[in-house]
This record gives structure tokens, sequence and C-alpha cells, in this order.
């Protein structure tokens, strides 16, 4: 579902990978639940070490979109410039 469970800030140079256990392991403490952890591609290597190890839980790793899978979606201007207009009037600017 993508809901986010735990969350960890580290020094910037600690790589996501490596400091993503601390994250996982607090969510599998407050949700004994948990089966198993989805992560992009930048999370390989270590990450599913670990948490395979220590947590003895699985990642599902999801896959890059290539460039030629993406769809233009007409009319979809159309909805994006409404909405900016919506933002300019007074009442609707504080969003």
């Amino acid at each position: 579902m993508g809901n986010l469970l735990s969350i960890f800030i580290h020094a910037a140079n600690i790589h996501d990978t490596k400091s993503g256990i601390v994250p996982a392991h607090s969510a599998c403490l407050k949700y004994p639940a948990i089966q198993r952890f989805c992560a992009d591609a930048g999370y390989r290597g270590t990450f599913i070490n670990d948490v395979e190890k220590i947590l003895c839980r699985s990642v599902d790793i999801s896959e890059k979109i290539k460039p030629h899978e993406w769809e233009k979606l007409k009319w979809r201007w159309v909805v994006e410039r409404t909405f900016s207009w919506f933002n300019g009037y007074r009442r609707l600017s504080k969003d």
C-alpha cells in the first residue's frame, strides 16, 4: 500500500542502503505482521541482505520505468492549468 510506518533521519554521508535497516527494524517492532518490504532499485544489495538476515523478511524491488513506456495523457494540461487558476483566487490561495 505504501504507507509510512517509520522514519529515521541520518547524516548525509551514510548511504540509505546501510541505514535503511533502522526504520525497517522499528517498523517490524511496531507492526509485527509485516511480511515484506517494498523498495526502489537504489536499495539493492546491503539493504536486502540486512533485512533477510536480521529481520527474516523479504524485499520487493520495483522495476525502473523505461522511457518508451511513458504515455502522454490527452488534455492533462487543461486540468493542470485549471488547478493553477483555482490557486490564483484569493480564498483558495492558502492551499
